[in-house]
């Protein structure tokens, strides 16, 4: 296995981030979701490494990155992805994106375009997460939204309560099969890696974006994976797949841990799909 090392830089507005780095060859840029750390992706960081350089962001206020009172904002970690590839003098680069991780995504080719992106693996997250009244049960389910907006402050304000804990616990159970086991579950506890009032606002920004009109920004060969049982529609995926050209699809069963974090679920399938998917 190769060596995993710890590396620092220094955004553009005074935050120092951390990174995990590890093996040689073309880079891969891993994004975790929101409130989760860089060693969320441990097995993909092992397998991956054998290929390519491998780096796995703590987004700012998360694991060992800076905990900045600033900037929780999707639009802002996507600038901080900008600065890091910037700072790496990175192209070509390859970007594995989870959760609010893939939202940071969009947002940076909403703002910087694709020119130094030359794949994109998107895990679980839809194109809109809030709903709009006036939608449909398609519609919801083909943006992916799931939020109302009159119980948004509640659902966010819940991460400054006392019962954070207890919050975090409900939702690894409520993010993942009856399938995942003790040891799955304490490796994404543990890398819930954030303040409650920092998770309060990230949540609520994240929540209230909309990059349905992004979805055909997205000009390289792209991959899209969700689960059957993740809490986001697989629906919403579906109608991303028909909104990004060169794109595919990948859906996970109930029973091939196919819910929000199949990756630390069924690392071996994941893996597989995705490095077919980067040889191609």
């Amino acid at each position: 296995m190769n060596t995993i090392s710890s590396h620092f830089f220094t955004t553009n507005d005074g935050a120092k981030l951390h990174y995990l780095q590890a093996g040689e060859g073309k880079t891969v840029v891993m994004l975790p979701g929101a409130g989760l750390s860089a060693e969320l992706f441990k097995f993909q960081i092992e397998d991956f490494s054998n290929r390519f350089r491998v780096i796995s962001l703590d987004k700012r206020g998360h694991g060992k990155s800076e905990k900045v009172e600033y900037g929780f904002r999707v639009s802002r970690f996507a600038k901080d992805l900008d600065d890091l590839i910037s700072y790496l003098k990175l192209d070509e680069v390859i970007i594995i994106a989870h959760s609010l991780g893939a939202s940071t995504a969009y947002n940076y080719i909403d703002l910087f375009g694709t020119e130094r992106i030359s794949k994109l693996v998107i895990v679980d997250e839809p194109a809109a997460l809030l709903i709009n009244p006036i939608w449909n049960e398609k519609e919801r389910q083909n943006y992916g939204a799931i939020y109302k907006a009159g119980t948004l402050h509640e659902l966010t304000n819940s991460f400054v309560s006392d019962n954070a804990d207890e919050l975090y616990q409900k939702i690894v159970d409520m993010m993942t099969t009856r399938h995942a086991s003790k040891a799955q579950k304490d490796l994404i506890l543990n890398c819930l890696d954030i303040s409650g009032q920092a998770a309060s606002l990230l949540y609520f920004n994240n929540i209230s974006q909309d990059y349905r009109d992004v979805m055909r920004k997205i000009n390289v060969p792209t991959l899209l994976i969700t689960g059957t049982m993740s809490q986001i529609p697989w629906q919403s995926q579906r109608w991303m797949h028909e909104q990004i050209p060169h794109s595919k699809i990948e859906i996970f069963s109930e029973d091939e841990g196919g819910s929000h974090f199949m990756f630390v679920e069924n690392p071996g399938k994941f893996n597989k799909i995705v490095n077919s998917f980067l040889s191609e």
